[in-house]
């Protein structure tokens, strides 16, 4: 391998470690912000059940689910019922006239999370498939040179997300700051601060992105120790064949 060669594939090899750092950063997000079931024990967990109608809560989040991925245009005229829970367990309407629904400053913020999650989601599948076509870029003619730099890509990448995790878990000991300072940052505009009693608060409240928080970590810090134990494997794939033979 002459010089330039070995500069070309150092680069290649800094550039894919940082697309695997946000490909690692945003997969758990992919897998959950659109899961109905998850989004249902975490309501449960919560005790939205308890204030909002079951039935009517997962309706509204599969609109909201098509309002954010373009399927619907618009969230108004949708309502959701107030309920009691019985001692059985059993859902009531507790009266006829009790329904929440988005107001427009509340939808004007959900509007903003559309954008923001479009702009994640074209990162995110922009690094995957840079991230899969600079790889092909690595391939030689010598194999466990190929398995040698992706295993580099590996160690690089999961090593800096296990930090980044580690920080980030200890700024989450203070959620309501940690979740404050992420509004402030993403959504300038200052459209995210509403009543206790709003429906967008009721329906999502801070349980709620705590417990999804600590999710998204968890499966980052996963996907993270899986890649680092195989980056370690790829890297010391010769001498262990080596010292096996």
């Amino acid at each position: 391998m002459n010089f330039k060669t070995g500069k070309i594939k150092k680069t290649i090899i800094f550039i894919n470690s940082i697309l695997l750092i946000i490909i690692i950063l945003f997969t758990p997000l992919a897998c959950h912000v659109f899961n109905l079931s998850y989004y249902s024990t975490l309501y449960e967990d919560n005790g939205v059940f308890s204030i909002l109608n079951k039935s009517d809560v997962l309706d509204i989040t599969e609109e909201i689910f098509k309002f954010f991925t373009g399927r619907t245009t618009t969230l108004q005229n949708i309502q959701v019922r107030y309920s009691d829970e019985s001692g059985d367990g059993s859902i009531s309407i507790s009266n006829n006239n009790t329904a929440a629904s988005f107001s427009p400053a509340e939808i004007s913020h959900l509007y903003d999370v559309r954008k923001l999650l479009v702009k994640i989601f074209i990162l995110y599948c922009g690094s995957i498939i840079l991230f899969v076509t600079m790889t092909f870029l690595l391939i030689d003619k010598n194999i466990k040179n190929f398995i040698r730099n992706l295993g580099a890509i590996f160690i690089i990448s999961s090593s800096f997300m296990l930090l980044f995790i580690i920080i980030l878990y200890f700024l989450g000991q203070n959620f309501p700051s940690l979740f404050d300072n992420f509004h402030q940052k993403f959504f300038p505009q200052g459209n995210y601060i509403f009543s206790p009693g709003s429906l967008i608060i009721t329906l999502f409240p801070s349980g709620f992105f705590y417990d999804f928080f600590i999710r998204l970590i968890v499966c980052s810090s996963l996907l993270s120790i899986v890649l680092l134990v195989l980056g370690i494997i790829g890297i010391n794939l010769p001498k262990i064949k080596k010292n096996s033979n």
